[in-house]
């Protein structure tokens, strides 16, 4: 018992003695939720690093940059920007708290380098972003430090650019865009902002560029483009900027500054992109569609290969000819599941001139239908047959009062029996007949416009009758019965504008939200324009200064050094109301980009919304 007793008292004091070092050392190496304290908002800081920054004579082949705590860095390939340039990237490693940049090449001697990570590098815990890093250095005695930035904005949208490059050269000649890599290159920021530093005392060309195949040249069609009109001198100045001193008081105060800080980009893509086929398709027997990557200047050329086959088709185009539709009407032709077509189209050959390219394709049609294959379940019963008609679409019940009032037919039509249509004015319930004219499109052929003097707030009614409509496979059309209604007056707005000093090739142009143009007019010389019947809602004003003078606005051509079309927004959105009017004056030239930019573009980016 006494032994029982003695080896109790002892496991109770090596239990009691375990308990108290573990509530001793859990205190210290505790793994459960922290007790609170502020959290870490800031960005890593640079503690030294080998060589210094802007140190000079540097003749190594590795950075190595050390902050105040762990770093980590993020799509570090695609962020990290050279200057000068380099054939391969150079390899980006961390360590804890260290960056590490191995050069994979030789440096050139007696040169300035910048290394722009942008915001690649940032915390390990928080993920706290180093916000425009850059580390220089130079491999000479001496190391440049002037810097120019600015802005680059979609010429068309005045959209801020993010990630495209800029850059700057020291050979004025335009073919060094095309051909040579630039002397220093950065990245557009999310608001479109690019700064460049290092660079020498001198006279540069500025260039931006979304770099299609990355190799910092001007060399694909495709690719959008930007350059500074003139030459560009960086300096050391001053500039003015306003100071807070209290909540209700600012002073002006002179600070010194990098200089100049506020060019302006405006990105294009060139017209003379090359002319290509995108696809083809033969969804149906009697139809052949063709796309194309951009409109076509002149009509598709068709023919069958090893065929003479007259009038075996109708040519139908889209509204930017961008893309083509042959209607097949030869009956042999459209039983081939296989057609061989030979197309003729205008491309530009390595000279730019214009020469016509020939492709031949098999527009093969691929039966899905299960009506081939399938098997009657019942053979004595008979197949009820549905005689096929021509049914028209596009006519409405309610019509705006400048809309156009249309059929469309689903197939080209060969015949119209005029005699049978008919059209009349409401009155009350009386139908009274008025005078019309059907008017075929000029390019959408299977569109038909009634053409009438319409007043608002009347009911109309068009009538056809059987078969007044017949198309290319002889298909006649049903009768045709439908009223439509044109809207009041009191259902629009109206708004005028009054342009202060318009110039004589201003072109205004009224955007809905969705930045479609609406209406668009010249500018008359007294500056004073109206547009009625706009309905309810929000507008954007947009000035183009429409140079070429073709009605629409118009893109940069590098080659001839012709910048793009300049356009000018309207500072505030217009909002019209039913049964209302409004007078807008407007000075054209007080127009604020920054501003602009600022209120509607980047609340755009911000919430989601793209433009090109």
């Amino acid at each position: 018992m006494s032994w029982l007793k003695s080896w109790k008292i002892v496991s109770f004091i090596v239990f009691f003695v375990v308990v108290f070092v573990v509530a001793l050392t859990g205190g210290c190496a505790s793994t459960g939720y922290p007790s609170g304290g502020a959290k870490d908002e800031e960005p890593p800081v640079i503690v030294k690093s080998i060589p210094v920054q802007n140190a000079l004579n540097f003749q190594g082949d590795e950075i190595i940059v050390e902050f105040n705590e762990l770093i980590k860095v993020t799509d570090v390939l695609q962020k990290l920007m050279v200057s000068p340039p380099v054939n391969e990237q150079p390899t980006v490693t961390t360590n804890a708290r260290r960056l590490i940049v191995k050069f994979n090449e030789d440096l050139q001697p007696n040169t300035t380098y910048t290394l722009d990570f942008a915001d690649a590098v940032r915390d390990n815990n928080e993920g706290n972003v180093l916000e425009n890093f850059r580390f220089s250095f130079s491999t000479g005695e001496i190391i440049d430090s002037l810097e120019v930035s600015g802005f680059l904005f979609d010429a068309e949208t005045l959209a801020p650019v993010a990630s495209a490059l800029v850059m700057v050269y020291s050979n004025q000649a335009d073919s060094a865009f095309r051909t040579q890599v630039p002397l220093r290159v950065t990245k557009t920021d999310s608001k479109g902002h690019f700064s460049i530093k290092n660079l020498a005392s001198g006279k540069y060309r500025l260039y931006a560029l979304e770099d299609a195949n990355r190799n910092y040249k001007f060399d694909q069609p495709g690719e959008r483009i930007a350059w500074y009109p003139e030459l560009v001198e960086p300096y050391i100045g001053s500039r003015m900027r306003i100071d807070s001193v209290s909540s209700d008081s600012a002073v002006m105060v002179e600070e010194m500054a990098f200089l100049p800080d506020s060019l302006n980009l405006f990105i294009f893509q060139e017209e003379n992109v090359e002319q290509y086929l995108k696809e083809q398709e033969r969804s149906e027997r009697n139809k052949v569609e063709f796309l194309f990557n951009k409109g076509l200047t002149e009509p598709l050329k068709v023919s069958v290969l090893n065929g003479n086959v007259a009038d075996w088709m109708v040519y139908e185009q889209s509204v930017k000819h961008d893309s083509v539709t042959l209607w097949i009407k030869d009956s042999a032709l459209i039983k081939s599941d296989s057609l061989f077509l030979v197309v003729q189209y205008h491309i530009l050959d390595s000279l730019k001139q214009t020469v016509l390219k020939s492709d031949t394709i098999n527009a093969y049609f691929f039966d899905l239908s299960p009506s081939g294959n399938r098997k009657k379940k019942d053979k004595d019963k008979e197949e009820v047959k549905v005689i096929p008609s021509l049914k028209p679409g596009g006519l409405k019940s309610s019509l705006e009062i400048l809309e156009q009032l249309a059929l469309v037919f689903p197939t080209p039509i060969e015949r119209i029996e005029k005699t049978a249509l008919h059209f009349y004015r409401m009155e009350d319930t009386i139908p009274v007949k008025q005078n019309f004219q059907l008017i075929q499109d000029s390019i959408r052929i299977r569109r038909y416009v009634i053409d009438f003097d319409r007043e608002p707030g009347t009911t109309y009614l068009f009538e056809a009758d059987s078969a007044a409509f017949t198309d290319i496979y002889g298909l006649a059309s049903d009768a045709i019965k439908q009223k439509v209604s044109v809207k009041a007056e009191n259902k629009y707005g109206i708004f005028y504008v009054g342009i202060d000093h318009p110039k004589t090739n201003w072109l205004l142009e009224v955007l809905n939200k969705q930045e479609q143009i609406i209406r668009k007019s010249p500018v008359p010389a007294k500056g004073k324009i109206g547009f009625r019947f706009l309905r309810p809602g929000d507008y954007l004003l947009r000035v183009v200064e429409d140079n070429d003078g073709n009605g629409k606005w118009t893109t940069g051509d590098f080659a001839k050094g012709i910048q793009p079309e300049k356009v000018y927004y309207f500072p505030e959105l217009i909002n019209i109301r039913a049964n209302w009017e409004r007078m807008i004056p407007w000075r054209v030239d007080t127009f604020d980009i920054y501003d602009f930019v600022e209120r509607y573009r980047l609340k755009e980016s911000s919430s989601g919304k793209s433009r090109k």
